[in-house]
């Protein structure tokens, strides 16, 4: 018998021209677009204090990537990736926390709190062997991140204190501590020269380098490279896959509604805070176990504040964190090479970074201020 209720089946409408344009802009363009203005501008500086813009470019891009023999070129990738490796994991503690419609300013303190319990329990742990030293390190350092970033959460959710203010003070906290600790504290290391410095952590708590040094001589790049990207999988997944993301995505979206819905946006405030100085506190941990093997008095450059334009940029989304990161991995180290060859001052390299945060967040704000008059026209 014919089923009369069912009609022929109907493909679903092509997506139009409009479409595609809006998920272009609303996607890469603007990033793309940021990028491209921000190196015109510094091009014109560049000019105007009487060096070549385009030899500049050249050396940045060779000093990131390229070389004059395959060594080199290795090499210089490799350092591109070690200084894109705590980007991405401070990066991701800033967009999980504005997924879920939070602003999480305290990467950076969150970072020096990980790194200093990986530096704690690393070094008071040495004798451990590695697949039990290793592990616990990582994990002190998560667990110090993860209650360092809920204190902001919590007083966000039942006191009402936003985020930004206290994030921002709970960086200069973690400075402060960490100043205190290496330079005059219980962490001081009596043998540690120059730089206030811990004590070194245990060899089963060092993450092995992936390149061997007769195949990429001096090579830095360590396991922890391995980890950013289970990080990267493991923010999609969560945020994307599991009903917890899904929650967390609704209370960004619509606190009221998803208080309507059944979802407490008091935990899930807490907890995304949590989970972002989880993340952070992990980078931290790794930048100790991959390069440093001590905590050095003011080893962050700004890891957690530079975050916040590779979150923007990357527009919160895995594969686009990896890409800015890698993005300001390059503008790092090829900056080196860009003053040397090019005699053009490496603070271009800042100039450009400022730039690109300024254009993406001005996108951002003209964004969320036509949403508003759309909301209330």
């Amino acid at each position: 018998m014919t089923d009369v209720t069912s009609g022929p089946e109907v493909a679903p409408p092509a997506r139009s021209v409009r479409q595609l344009g809006y998920q272009w802009t609303a996607g890469p363009a603007m990033p793309l677009l940021s990028l491209a203005v921000a190196l015109l501008i510094g091009a014109v500086f560049i000019a105007a204090s009487g060096r070549d813009p385009l030899r500049a470019y050249v050396a940045l891009v060779s000093g990131a990537v390229g070389g004059a023999t395959v060594q080199l070129a290795a090499y210089n990738t490799s350092e591109t990736i070690v200084g894109a490796v705590p980007l991405v994991f401070t990066a991701i503690s800033v967009a999980v926390a504005f997924r879920t419609g939070l602003f999480n300013i305290g990467a950076e303190g969150q970072l020096l709190v990980g790194a200093l319990s990986a530096g704690a329990v690393g070094a008071a742990f040495g004798g451990l062997p590695g697949p039990v030293l290793m592990p616990l390190t990582l994990g002190a350092a998560a667990l110090a991140g993860a209650a360092y970033g809920a204190i902001p959460g919590a007083l966000k959710a039942w006191r009402g204190a936003h985020e930004v203010i206290t994030t921002i003070m709970l960086n200069y906290v973690a400075i402060f501590l960490m100043h205190w600790l290496l330079q005059n504290g219980p962490m001081t290391a009596p043998s540690a020269a120059g730089t206030p410095a811990s004590a070194k952590i245990g060899d089963g708590a060092i993450l092995p380098v992936l390149l061997p040094s007769d195949l990429v001589p001096l090579s830095r790049l360590h396991a922890g490279t391995l980890i950013a990207i289970a990080a990267l999988v493991g923010f999609w997944a969560l945020m994307w896959r599991t009903s917890l993301g899904y929650e967390l995505r609704s209370v960004g979206f619509s606190p009221r509604a998803a208080a309507q819905a059944g979802i407490d946006p008091k935990l899930r405030t807490v907890l995304v805070m949590a989970i972002a100085g989880g993340v952070a506190g992990i980078g931290g941990a790794v930048q100790i176990q991959g390069v440093l093997y001590r905590v050095f008095d003011g080893f962050s450059p700004g890891y957690g504040f530079d975050a916040i334009a590779v979150a923007l940029l990357g527009k919160s989304s895995p594969v686009g964190i990896a890409l800015a990161a890698l993005l300001f991995g390059a503008f790092g180290h090829g900056g080196a090479l860009m003053q040397s060859e090019a005699q053009v001052s490496a603070h271009i390299v800042s100039v450009i970074e400022a730039l690109v945060l300024f254009l993406v967040a001005a996108e951002l704000v003209a964004r969320i201020v036509a949403g508003r008059r759309k909301a209330r026209a």
